[in-house]
């Protein structure tokens, strides 16, 4: 049976609208959310992060701070007692060894190694990955979760990539994608992922959730 966990992604509007996106998510039986700004004003989605992790403690929630650094944004969600980050930043790009961006993310994870780490590997809008394969296994190394895309917001991967990159990660269980995956195509990718990011393909406008396309989804990933 797969079982890949599904994290919708809330584009944080105001409060209430990320509050009433949690609770579909948590009504569709998603393990978790996390919240982002598209236009990067981050100083809005700290406060209700804890107010979404204090309503449903159960509920894995993290925060992508666009434009942050990466290694700043995973303490300051661990000092939030949030559970997850999630960068767009290819910190273990294969032309960028040794890696120094991905050495001072794991000194953050030194004290909470519980803490998630979604880093991005040929990922969209970033610098072409040549070696994606080798990208997503030394995001293991450095204790991340692979995550990877296709070229755009809303559209997907090739699946033969997303299958290359699992099968390079041998008994390693994490990997991630974080475009484009809807309920009619989730069963192209799911056996290959342990989460699925989303947003465009279960969502009924740019700001709100549709429930029955999150259901859906859900149940397809996690049974």
């Amino acid at each position: 049976m797969t079982f890949c966990k599904v994290i919708p992604v809330i584009h944080y509007q105001d409060d209430e609208q990320a509050m009433r996106n949690a609770e579909r998510a948590f009504d569709a039986g998603c393990a978790g959310v996390f919240l982002i700004h598209m236009e990067g004003q981050n100083q809005l989605l700290a406060p209700v992060a804890r107010l979404i992790k204090s309503r449903w403690p159960d509920m894995l929630v993290g925060i992508n701070y666009l434009g942050r650094d990466p290694a700043a944004a995973v303490a300051a969600n661990i000092t939030d007692g949030l559970d997850m980050t999630w960068t767009d930043v290819q910190l273990t790009h294969s032309d960028v060894a040794p890696w120094e961006g991905a050495m001072r993310v794991r000194e953050a994870l030194v004290r909470h190694p519980e803490h998630l780490v979604f880093a991005g590997v040929a990922f969209k809008h970033q610098r072409y990955e040549p070696q994606p394969e080798m990208a997503a296994l030394t995001a293991r190394v450095f204790g991340l979760i692979p995550t990877t895309s296709g070229s755009a917001t809303g559209v997907a991967a090739e699946v033969g990539k997303v299958a290359q990159m699992r099968a390079a990660l041998g008994d390693a269980p994490q990997l991630a994608i974080a475009s484009g995956i809807t309920p009619e195509n989730a069963h192209e990718f799911a056996p290959h992922l342990s989460h699925i990011l989303v947003a465009t393909g279960v969502s009924s406008s740019f700001h709100d959730f549709d429930f029955e396309k999150l259901y859906r989804l859900r149940a397809i990933c996690q049974g």
